[in-house]
């Protein structure tokens, strides 16, 4: 009896450890810090200096997605001040993921036979061979968080399952699950929709009694809420603004998309394989009458589904596989390890070696339409050395970080322009002879390049509260996630009133900002916030959210101006 619980115990170490292992050092080998993710750097550095939550100094813009991520970074800076926010990324992400690896085994743990004497890694070795979860464990973005969220709330759930009484606990108790639950929403604003999967399976396995479940809810909203009135009060909005910015692309793209993910990998064997666990799961929990058995089974997958679906409708992305790994991590989370029948281990050893030739062999295109390898895209711009891409510097050779770091030292010369990428040599006044004012594509490298005074304007509108408002033309063609908006918008806002005078569109731009709710928005997030002006903001939030702004100028002055 000894031998076989020794034996069992060798095997759970080594089922639970290696895909943690081979996760952790890839994503450490891959260490990296993408563009999008040097926007936040961008934030964390205004935070760290004091400025608050913002990417310009002139204006209160929510452009960082994820808060906790943020908030975690700044954090690492704070703690340790001489480490660059790259390399604080890249130590919480590596270490994120790997926590998260070792929390889907010890939560898969929980769903194994107690004898059975092997165990083997199934969920978690597919998602170990998957090179995308790698790159995105660092990256600079909160996906790493993600997953660790994910895994922590699958094994807080199996946990508390597993270690039930006779009598169901009510839904609030232990009560850090449901605060935990409660996060995602922070994390990323999509993972509400995983939240309320995760809600539900909780009060699967808790006693039906509505002042519990209340309880839970209370304790599971208590600080998106907190933040949200925050946010709006701060920001003057409901959401961030990105969430305004990024217009939806066709299903049809969110379908290629997917497709792009599924087939590089050859996703669907792992996925087969997996679903064949799900089913022998369900039926037995579905004969013993234990809905919390078939929660555990059952709430991942419709989890998977929905986040999946949600990504298809939106157009997906335009970074490979991205925003399909939180649904992947959740689809195979139930079955990370397997034991028991014969079966689910020759299962487990087939989809150890689909990990082995997924790891070893299969990479994404560089470019597949409007679908990019990022971190290989940026690779070219930096020297070829490991953690090369975490260091702000190494990034010379970008052209928009050269233009940046020579507008911050004109800035530091006292001199005063706007200026757009598109025409470098072409420096125009500016509406108040004050600050440097650079039009970019990108907001990340070359906004760190820029320090923390120039002010950066893109044409995605993610840092832009004017050109996030801009309503594009049902036909407009743009890469995934990102809509550009006329620069013109820029222009009636930062140059000199005799600047192109002949210009009508440029005139029309400049008289639309002085009508309708605009002037009331730039009110809101540019004047000193005092206690009146956070108040008047919660009030204002939702209108200023939902204000809308027809993208040609003179369509714009006739409905705003009359």
């Amino acid at each position: 009896m000894a031998a076989a619980s020794s034996t069992r115990r060798v095997w759970v170490a080594l089922s639970i450890l290696l895909p943690a292992a081979v996760v952790g050092v890839m994503t450490w080998l891959r260490r990296w810090v993408s563009d999008d993710g040097f926007i936040n750097v961008r934030v964390i550095l205004q935070l760290v200096a004091g400025n608050g939550p913002t990417y310009n100094l002139n204006e209160r813009v929510e452009v960082g997605t994820s808060t906790l991520w943020l908030g975690l970074v700044t954090l690492g800076k704070l703690i340790a001040p001489a480490a660059e926010v790259g390399q604080v990324m890249v130590v919480l992400g590596t270490g994120l993921i790997t926590l998260a690896m070792l929390l889907l085994g010890l939560a898969g743990l929980h769903l194994l036979p107690a004898r059975a004497r092997v165990v083997l890694p199934l969920g978690t070795a597919a998602l170990a061979g998957l090179s995308p979860l790698w790159d995105f464990g660092t990256s600079g973005l909160e996906t790493s968080l993600t997953f660790c969220w994910i895994a922590a709330c699958f094994w807080a759930l199996a946990r508390r399952w597993a270690n039930r009484p006779r009598s169901p606990l009510p839904a609030w108790r232990p009560f850090p699950v449901a605060v935990l639950i409660g996060l995602g929403v922070l994390i990323r604003p999509d993972l509400a929709l995983v939240s309320l999967i995760f809600g539900v399976m909780l009060l699967c396995q808790s006693e039906r009694r509505i002042g519990g479940w209340l309880g839970a809810a209370g304790l599971a909203l208590a600080i998106p809420v907190g933040y949200e009135i925050f946010r709006m009060g701060y920001y003057a909005s409901l959401v961030p603004n990105t969430a305004l910015a990024k217009a939806n692309a066709s299903p049809e793209q969110g379908l290629f998309y997917l497709r792009d993910f599924v087939l590089t990998y050859h996703l669907y064997l792992p996925v087969a394989i997996a679903l064949a666990c799900y089913v022998v799961a369900l039926v037995a929990g579905v004969r013993d009458r234990d809905p919390g058995l078939v929660a555990l089974w059952l709430g991942p997958l419709v989890a998977a589904g929905v986040h999946a679906a949600f990504v298809v409708s939106v157009g997906g992305d335009f970074m490979h596989a991205r925003f399909l790994l939180p649904a992947t991590v959740l689809l195979f989370a139930p079955a990370a390890l397997v034991a028991g029948a014969t079966w689910t281990r020759v299962l487990a050893v087939l989809t150890m070696i689909w990990a082995l030739v997924a790891g070893l062999v299969l990479r994404p295109a560089l470019w597949n339409g409007m679908i990019v390898d990022e971190r290989s895209y940026y690779a070219a711009f930096v020297p070829d050395e490991p953690g090369a891409m975490v260091i702000a510097e190494n990034w010379s050779a970008d052209v928009g970080y050269q233009l940046t770091r020579r507008a911050a030292q004109d800035l530091a010369e006292g001199r005063s322009y706007f200026v757009d990428i598109t025409k470098p040599d072409d420096e125009l006044p500016t509406h108040d002879g004050n600050g440097v004012y650079v039009v970019i594509n990108s907001l990340g490298i070359a906004g760190v390049g820029a320090g923390l005074v120039v002010t950066m304007v893109d044409p995605p509108s993610l840092g832009d509260p004017i050109g996030s408002r801009l309503v594009l033309p049902p036909d407009a063609q743009y890469r995934v996630g990102h809509a550009y908006k006329p620069v013109v918008w820029a222009m009636a806002r930062y140059t000199a009133a005799d600047v192109h005078p002949d210009d009508q569109a440029l005139n029309d731009a400049r008289a639309t900002l002085a009508c309708g709710d605009i002037p009331t928005l730039l009110a809101a997030i540019s004047e000193p916030l005092t206690v009146q002006r956070f108040l008047t903001n919660l009030a204002l939030a939702p209108k200023l959210t939902m204000l809308r702004i027809p993208v040609d100028p003179a369509q714009a002055r006739a409905e705003l101006c009359g």
